[in-house]
């Protein structure tokens, strides 16, 4: 199964679903609702879809109804929520519950692009200054050298040369990044290589605890919301599928609704899937055990973010001085590569 590139941004899907819930707990009639929040609205996508809900509501459909058209932008996840809400009676409440779900994973991720920031920030500036002074500063302390006729070290020439080359063959270089760039995106987009590109996540030295953490987040919060719900745990694992917008994930959760119906407890599924923290493991053995799970599930979601939070405190922490010194000794070596010979002829010519 490919990703859903129908499927609306999360912050756009969220507003709408917000937007939606207010308009539910006010005592404006659906379709004007629809209309103000149409009116208000920005994403043409969006605009185009409370259309076709308001031409329908009037023709006496339902919004449950109506909305399952528009799985692939607002997932089967929000719209199997928006039918039992509809059903039960409480479509306002789910709706808000829906909202938190998916600000919270917005929030998460800006937390980690935070994070992130300054270190790729760096590492951009890092590789810059090094191309830099290989393609135009070391050329030019090559020409001085040869001006006034010095023998430049085996080391100096090694880094001469090496800056030759990549100054002649600069296009073809950049041809060759832009192309395996290319063909990774394209990979990507497989089936088999999304496959094998989610499940190498989880796998990665230094991310990988990061990954597992952010995804059992994710699973319990909104696991939590499904079995509030009414859900099964075979039904709301089902349902889960695609709100974790992972390949490798999916098979996981595909093989643990074969366990369940085989009489498998939900703590000995999860605890197979190998991929979440231990404490995560343990917490939903305890709620299990307890019949709080939807409770417990809420408090396990909290907990994975803390552990992701402080992971990527303490990775920026570390990574952020690592790169200034690793910038600082590439630099440094190649300036006194080329300065050293200089200096050298300036004095036997003092």
């Amino acid at each position: 199964m490919k990703r859903n590139k129908k499927q609306l941004d999360n912050q756009v899907i969220a507003t709408f679903i917000r937007q939606l819930g207010l308009v539910l707990d006010s005592d404006l009639p659906i379709n004007s609702g629809l209309e103000v929040i149409r009116t208000k609205a920005d994403h043409p996508k969006l605009i185009s879809i409370i259309q076709v809900l308001q031409d329908d509501i009037k023709e006496g459909y339902s919004l449950s109804e109506s909305i399952k058209k528009f799985e692939d932008e607002l997932t089967p996840f929000v719209v199997n929520m928006i039918e039992l809400g509809e059903k039960s009676g409480s479509l306002s409440g789910v709706m808000n519950q829906i909202a938190d779900a998916i600000e919270k994973e917005i929030e998460i991720r800006e937390k980690v692009r935070s994070a992130l920031a300054y270190p790729v920030i760096l590492s951009l500036l890092m590789l810059g200054v090094i191309i830099l002074l290989v393609v135009k500063v070391m050329p030019t302390f090559n020409e001085i050298l040869n001006s006034l006729g010095g023998e430049m070290p085996a080391f100096t020439q090694g880094m001469m040369n090496f800056s030759e080359f990549i100054g002649q063959n600069i296009i073809v270089i950049v041809s060759v990044v832009v192309a395996l760039i290319a063909a990774y995106l394209w990979y990507r987009n497989t089936e088999k290589g999304a496959f094998r590109i989610d499940k190498l996540k989880f796998s990665m030295p230094i991310q990988k605890d990061i990954i597992a953490a952010l995804m059992g987040a994710k699973f319990s919060r909104n696991l939590s919301i499904l079995l509030k719900s009414g859900f099964s745990f075979s039904i709301a694992l089902e349902m889960l599928k695609p709100v974790m917008n992972n390949l490798y994930m999916t098979s996981l959760i595909d093989n643990a609704i074969e366990r369940l119906k085989e009489g498998e407890s939900l703590a000995d599924v999860i605890a197979n899937f190998n991929i979440f923290p231990g404490v995560m493991i343990r917490l939903f053995s305890v709620a299990q055990q307890t019949g709080h799970m939807d409770k417990m599930l809420e408090k396990v979601a909290l907990e994975m973010e803390k552990e992701a939070d402080s992971k990527l405190e303490s990775i920026a922490t570390v990574l952020e001085p690592l790169l200034i010194i690793i910038l600082s000794i590439l630099v440094g070596v190649i300036l006194v590569s080329v300065i050293l010979p200089i200096i050298n002829i300036l004095n036997a010519i003092g």
